[in-house]
């Protein structure tokens, strides 16, 4: 899978994990998520359905702000691990 698709499935499933009015369109790469978009708990609502849809577990060295400070490092650190997962 290329980073883009990666990208749209990740629009796509925030888009459906969060409740607000959010397109995938909505999202540029520069989209800051923690702090401006979702609360804790959205955020932990995001972790798992990432890690649900996905099929990997977050380490908790991933579970920082810096992971989940715009979509772009998000994505980064989904795509990687996706990369990592299916070799």
């Amino acid at each position: 899978m290329d980073i883009e698709t990666t990208k749209l499935e990740i629009k796509n499933l925030i888009q459906h994990t969060i409740d607000m009015n959010l397109t995938p369109e909505k999202l540029a790469d520069d989209f800051k998520i923690a702090g401006d978009l979702l609360d804790s708990m959205a955020v932990t609502n995001l972790i798992l359905a990432l890690e649900e849809y996905f099929g990997f577990t977050f380490s908790d060295e991933e579970l920082s702000l810096e992971t989940f400070s715009t979509f772009e490092s998000l994505a980064a650190v989904v795509h990687k691990k996706l990369e990592m997962l299916n070799g």
